[in-house]
Order: structure tokens, then C-alpha cells, then sequence
């Protein structure tokens, strides 16, 4: 990181560095990670000034390969010990308030000083490194010190991360924590993980595991416990391999259920036509499946060719209860599906209860997942039009049986009875809106369910006792795919996982040894992550089914002590004038009509992306490190644990003061970044309120 160090700069005081590109390109083969980062940073002031760049060796790693290299020209610098680093460091942030450097100290530094940077011009400065990534069994953690670039000043412009995992032994597990990146697996040997941003307010550090194993399911367990009196988090990732045979494919069942009411004729129904043949031409050999259309009729796809009729125009087709339920293997009627689907057109009236019951009436194949695809753009407005009604024959019929994924098209929809009926029929709900490609998100969707490799999943966790896990209710497993497993535990000590489910048409058990930590620091995302996926829960339950008021608390208290936000709770500052914080909730509001439907799908998406998202989430007024949470109040970074109103101990940053704190709690550093400029902030430590205010001269 470029930073200010001179102390020329007292009279005359300088603007740190801003970055206007930011790239990261890391390569990491059999653990040896070479990493290369390209930053052009600006001096915004108006006069010359010296600057000097400091980066953080990583404290337990092999460090080598150092090169640096300003405007292309290589230079020569020196990595420093821990010892000199700390004294590096302080000055740093004296001179240039680099308080995001602070949070490194007690770790080794590469220095190299960049003398005469002209005003308002800019430097380019290249920088690379090799070492040794650290494993703990089958499980290796890549970090790069991204929140250094916070001591900069404004945002990151420009931020780009590439980083690709090489590894003789397949690769299982791959999983940021810290950023939501995008993962291309090549195959079971190669990875690539990719992170872009604009305008980046980068608080933390990226991170990255990645665990090897030959077998077929890699399974890693992660723990977080700072208190052995207090239960402890865990996270569990199942990943399956990557190159699957074609008979490790679980064989399915699939149905898609399309409603073609006159709402949906001219563009919607075309592009439903086009993720109809994407999926048809795009079904496993071995694969059963439907086709079934809607209005005030029934048509099926299976009864058409079981009476051997090949063309599949719009007449009026017989009643429902008459029709034909035999599934189609895939290379007898795929041609003849497509065909079929060619001769749709959207008319008539939306009669959604009998479509789904004629989808539910032929028993399923207990060796085969069946998956219903409902894709609707209204309500129901003929034969049973009653939302509870059809959710209850639908149970009937199911009994969870299939899993049903729900496609509701544009705004004139009854969400409430469309995420009822993914819910309860363990499926996903989601939306197109009219700006939105139906092909698009189908063919999504589809493209995951395609190969699935374990089904009814379950998870016994031996002699350790797990509770509040997310999700409560474990999805099938598809190739590609990564089961994420949320919660807490009592106890701790060695114990046996095992997974079970179906592979192939016969259930399966694998087993692997775990342990769960008595005490570890490490992993401390983990509360935050299960917060944030267990009220997410919570809150879609109180949506769907009703809020009361033990769910009421329960989210009020996970919401103020993991500062987590969702779409109906929110931290609001407290109207008493103090520094403290209240717990706003409009869970009751989750369905009213008060709230546009449009509103209200797209605060159903954000409760699905928190169910089911795996990094942290970061707010403009409230900021999550490690286990603290922050809001902003004004010009002062509170923290959550501050009643407000209690005695602080008032220290200036840059004072001998501050660097005594830092020495005897050097903790206390990672938070500190936050109190830029003529930010405040109040951090709460073993019963003492320490506030860190603004510089002085």
C-alpha cells in the first residue's frame, strides 16, 4: 500500500493516495501461491509530496520472489522484521493516518520508498510475491491484505481479483467467506475464482479455502468458538467432484407445468417457448419427463403421443381427470416435445389448481427425483381460486413427494401464494420481472438441476449436539453444486460425520472424521454468516405463515446482536439522544397490500439471497469485523455493545496514548481503520468504552 511518511507534511498536510485501478492476479499450484497486484494510485494534492510503499508479509508464510516495480522500473527494496515493521507502521499512520496498516501489526513488511510524485499525477506500481500456503489437514486459507487500500483516499475506482488453484489432488471445497465471488471450476484439477468491483469500500480482507481429496464428496468443517462457556458456530461444506460419469447421474423425473392464459401471450409466452427447448434438448438420455400447459384446460404432453396423435394444435382438450399421466423417456419424445411446444399460444384463464394436481397425480418413482418446474403470470382465476384451498390440495397430493420450483412472470401475481407453494413443497420461488428474459432465468435453474448427484441428503453429526441449523431443510445435491450447512454446537471433542443419500438408484453412506474446537479463535465470520442465514429464515416464516411473537423476539435479538439487516428488520439510531441503537420491525407489513407487489418480490429476493449466501454482507451505516458490529451515528463508528450513554474513555488517535493501547491490545487495531479523517469511534473491550477521536495537529 502507498502511504504518506514524511514529516514535512506537518505543516503543510497532505491527501493520502487515491487508487484508480486495483488488480490482484494470485496463482496457486500444490500450495505454492504466487501473487501479482498492479495499482496506479494518484496524488490528489497540489504539490509534490514523497510517499513510501509498505506491504505485510504474511505472518506464518515462506515468503520469496519479492520484485517491485514503479512505472515499470524494477527497484530495490527491503523486508523489514517485526520489529522495525511496527515502528514502519506507526509512522505510516502518524504521517499519512494509515490506521488500516495498524491492523497488521505484529507481521513482517516489504518497504520500498517512492520519492517525488509530482502533483495531482499518478504512479503505477507493480508488485509480486511467491509463498507457502499453510493446510490444516485437507483444508488450505489464501488471504490477501485487501483492506490496506482502506487507508487510501475515496474509494477504489477500479477493483479486479483473479485468482486460479492448480493442485495435482482433485479439488473439492472452494469458498470465500469474505467476498462474493464467482467460482468456474475447469475440472476437478483446476479452478478459477474472480471478484470485480466499482467505487470499493474495501473493509476486509479477501479470503479463500480450498480442501483436496480424492474422494467423491469432500467434506470440511470449520469452527468459530471465542468463549468455551458459550456454545460455538460451524460451518459444514459438502462438494461433491467435479467430473461425474455419466451413471453417477442420478436419473429424474422432470415436469414442467406452463401456464399459456391470453396474460401471456406476444413476448412472455415466446420466450417460455425458448427455455421449454432449452430444456428439452438439454435432458440426460436416461431422464423422464412432461410437458403440461394450462389455461382454463389441461394439456398434457404425455397424453397427446399415449394416444398417438402427432399434431398438437389448439383445440379444446378433454378434462383433466381423463388425461394420461405416463412420463416420456427422453429419447422417444424428444422431437415430438418440441414440436408440441412449437403450437403453444397464450389464451384463455388461469386455472392453476388442477394444472399442479394433474403435474402430482402419478405416484413418483422412489428411485428417481421428480422435479416440477410451475411457471404462472397471474392468479388463479378459474376453477378453485381459493389460495389456501389450492396450497392444501396440493399437500394432498404431494406429500412431499416432489420438489416444486415456482416461476412467477411480471406483477400481476399472488406472491404469497407462490412462495407457500415453494416453501412447503421444498422448492425455490423465483421472479421475472417484466424487464427480465424468462429463457434466462429457466434455463438457470435448469442447468443446476440437471445432473443431480446425491438426493434426500441428510447429516448426522455423531456425538455432537447441533441446533438452529440453516438450511433447516438440506436440498438435493447437484454436480457443481456446494451444500452449505450453517449452525451451532454444544460440546466439543472428535466425532464421526456422516452423510447420507441416494446416488444412482441405491442410498449411500459417507463417512469423515471431524472435531469440533474446545476454543478457536479463527473462522470468527462464522457467527455473523449464521446469523444472517437463520434470521433470514426466521423472517421468511413469519411472512409465509404468520409472525408471532416468540418469532418476533428471536429475530429482534439476533438482529441487534449480529447487526444483521433484512428487508423487514432493521438497527435505527435511538431517539433519546444517546449513542445507543433501537430495533425497527415491519415483519407485519410483509405481505400487505400497502407495500407494491413489486416492492414486495424484490424483498423476496433479498430473503432468498440471504438464506443462502455464504459471505458477508457489508451496509453503508453499519460495519461487521471479526465479531463486532458498528453503526454509524453522525460523525462517530459506534459499537453495538455501547448502551449509548456509559463513561468512554476518550484516547486521540496519533498520541502516545493510542500506541500504548495498540501495544498492550493490539486487537484493537483491525477496528480502528474505521475512524478516518474526522470520524470517531467507540469500541467496547472487556468492560472499559474506549473512544479513538480524530487526528490533531
Amino acid at each position: 500500500m502507498l502511504t504518506l511518511v514524511s514529516r514535512e507534511y506537518r505543516e503543510r498536510r497532505a491527501i493520502p493516495f487515491s487508487i484508480k485501478d486495483y488488480q490482484v492476479n494470485a496463482t496457486v499450484k500444490n500450495q505454492v501461491a504466487t501473487t501479482k497486484i498492479d495499482q496506479t494510485f494518484v496524488n490528489p494534492n497540489d504539490f509534490e509530496i514523497n510517499g513510501m510503499y509498505i506491504f505485510p508479509m504474511p505472518e506464518d508464510a515462506v515468503v520469496g520472489n519479492l520484485t517491485l516495480t514503479i512505472d515499470g522500473e524494477l527497484v530495490t527494496g527491503d523486508l523489514f522484521s517485526q520489529e522495525e515493521s511496527r515502528r514502519i507502521y506507526r509512522n505510516s499512520a502518524r504521517y499519512g493516518e494509515n490506521k488500516a496498516i495498524l491492523e497488521h501489526i505484529g507481521t513482517r513488511a516489504f518497504v520500498v520508498e517512492v520519492p517525488g510524485i509530482p502533483a495531482s499525477d499518478k504512479r503505477r506500481v507493480a508488485f509480486e510475491y511467491s509463498q507457502i500456503i499453510s493446510a490444516d489437514s485437507d483444508l488450505a486459507k489464501y488471504t490477501y491484505p485487501l483492506s490496506l487500500a482502506k487507508s487510501a483516499s475515496g474509494l477504489i475506482r477500479n477493483l479486479h481479483v483473479e485468482m486460479t488453484i492448480e493442485s495435482e489432488n482433485e479439488l473439492r471445497t472452494v469458498y470465500s467467506p469474505s467476498h462474493e465471488v464467482t467460482i468456474d471450476r475447469k475440472d476437478d484439477h483446476h479452478v478459477r475464482i474472480r471478484y470485480e468491483g466499482t467505487d470499493v469500500d474495501p473493509d476486509d480482507d479477501l479470503l479463500c479455502y480450498y480442501s483436496v481429496s480424492d474422494d467423491n464428496f469432500g467434506i470440511t468443517l470449520l469452527t468459530h468458538r471465542a468463549d468455551e462457556k458459550e456454545d460455538g458456530y460451524f460451518m459444514l461444506l459438502v462438494s461433491p467432484k467435479y467430473a461425474v460419469k455419466q451413471t453417477e447421474i442420478i436419473e429424474k423425473d422432470f415436469i414442467v407445468v406452463l401456464d399459456h392464459s391470453s396474460s401471456m401471450a406476444g413476448r412472455k409466452v415466446e420466450q417460455a417457448k425458448e427455455a421449454l427447448r432449452y430444456c428439452v434438448q438439454n435432458l440426460n438420455a436416461d431422464d423422464r419427463f412432461n410437458l403440461i400447459l394450462f389455461n382454463q384446460d389441461i394439456t398434457s404432453l404425455a397424453d397427446r403421443l399415449s394416444r398417438g396423435e402427432e399434431w398438437f394444435g389448439g383445440e379444446r382438450w378433454r378434462d383433466s381427470a381423463a388425461l394420461s399421466h405416463k412420463l416420456i423417456d427422453v429419447k422417444d419424445g424428444r422431437e415430438k416435445a418440441l414440436a408440441f411446444i412449437d403450437g403453444i399460444e397464450g389464451l384463455g384463464t388461469t386455472n392453476i389448481n388442477d394444472a399442479l394436481l394433474t403435474a402430482l397425480k402419478e405416484k413418483p418413482d422412489p428411485k428417481r427425483p421428480r422435479i416440477i418446474v410451475f411457471l404462472t403470470d397471474g392468479c388463479p382465476t378459474h376453477g378453485v381460486t381459493n389460495p389456501s384451498q389450492i396450497l392444501e390440495n396440493v399437500a394432498k397430493a404431494n406429500r412431499n413427494l416432489s420438489r416444486i420450483f415456482v416461476f412467477g412472470v411480471g406483477y400481476d401475481i399472488n406472491d404469497h401464494l407462490l412462495d407457500k407453494m415453494a416453501a412447503d413443497n421444498g422448492g425455490t420461488r423465483n421472479y421475472v420481472t417484466p424487464n427480465e428474459d424468462i429463457e434466462d432465468a429457466v434455463s438457470a435453474l435448469f442447468r443446476k438441476m440437471n445432473e443431480p448427484v446425491l438426493v434426500d441428503v441428510g447429516i448426522n453429526f455423531g456425538q455432537i449436539i447441533t441446533k438452529e441449523r440453516t438450511p433447516s431443510n438440506l436440498p438435493d445435491l447437484f454436480r457443481g453444486d456446494q451444500l452449505t450447512i450453517l449452525g451451532r454446537y454444544e460440546g466439543q471433542g472428535s466425532t464421526v460425520l456422516k452423510l447420507t443419500g441416494i446416488i444412482g438408484s441405491e442410498r449411500h453412506e459417507i463417512s469423515k472424521n471431524a472435531h469440533f474446537s474446545e476454543l478457536e479463535p479463527d473462522h470468527d465470520f462464522l457467527p455473523h454468516l449464521w446469523a444472517q442465514s437463520r434470521i433470514a429464515e426466521l423472517v421468511d416464516e413469519a411472512a409465509l405463515n404468520g409472525e408471532n411473537e416468540e418469532l418476533r423476539r428471536e429475530i429482534e435479538h439476533l438482529s441487534k446482536k449480529y447487526g444483521v439487516q433484512t428487508p423487514y428488520t432493521s438497527l435505527i439510531a435511538a431517539d433519546d439522544g444517546s449513542l445507543g441503537s433501537s430495533y425497527k420491525s415491519t415483519l407485519s407489513d410483509a405481505y400487505t397490500e400497502a407495500i407494491p407487489i413489486y416492492d414486495r418480490i424484490e424483498y423476496h429476493r433479498a430473503l432468498e439471497e440471504r438464506k443462502y449466501a455464504r459471505h458477508k454482507r457489508q451496509y453503508a451505516d453499519m460495519k461487521r469485523i471479526g465479531r463486532k458490529m458498528f453503526h454509524r451515528r453522525g460523525r462517530i463508528w459506534v459499537d453495538t455493545e455501547y448502551d449509548g450513554t456509559s463513561e468512554r474513555k476518550q484516547i486521540a488517535f496519533d498520541s502516545k496514548a493510542y500506541y500504548d493501547l495498540m501495544n498492550h491490545l493490539p486487537d484493537l487495531a483491525k477496528y480502528a481503520k474505521f475512524a478516518k479523517g474526522t470520524l470517531s469511534m467507540i469500541i467496547c473491550h472487556e468492560g472499559v468504552n474506549y473512544e479513538i477521536t480524530p487526528y490533531t495537529r
